[in-house]
């Protein structure tokens, strides 16, 4: 469960440095000639740090369903859990599949994979 808490609360954390990176991103050309696509080129990490702010605070909120004994929040969470680590591994194949790899990246999704498929894997035993 700690790992639910912790983990939702660093990717809306992130989601939110994404976010405000990718509408900053054309401000970096000022003084510079900019390149042809300036309006949209934050789009990208706009829509993705907005996605990811969608996911972090539903784990967030399956973490603190799960603190509060809610009814079926245990299905919900393992069920966060393992789309988290599923969007996780995607992202894997994604970066492997790419010519100029970053390690740190993959490194990364691996241990989120690991901690988020590991907490999928507790939660979804049955209890006895």
């Amino acid at each position: 469960m700690m790992v639910l808490a912790i983990g939702g609360l660093s990717i809306f954390i992130a989601a939110i440095g994404m976010t405000i990176s990718g509408f900053a991103l054309p401000g970096h050309y000022s003084g510079a000639i900019p390149p042809p696509n300036i309006g949209a080129l934050g789009t990208t990490q706009v829509v993705g740090g907005i996605a990811l702010m969608a996911l972090g605070a539903l784990i967030l909120a399956s973490a603190g369903a799960l603190l509060a004994n809610l009814a079926r929040s245990r299905a919900l969470a393992t069920a966060v859990s393992v789309l988290a680590a599923l969007l996780a591994a995607a992202g894997i194949v994604l970066l492997v599949g790419v010519t100029r790899k970053d390690l740190a990246l993959i490194v990364a999704l691996a241990v989120t994979v690991i901690a988020f498929g590991g907490a999928a894997v507790v939660l979804g035993r049955l209890r006895r």
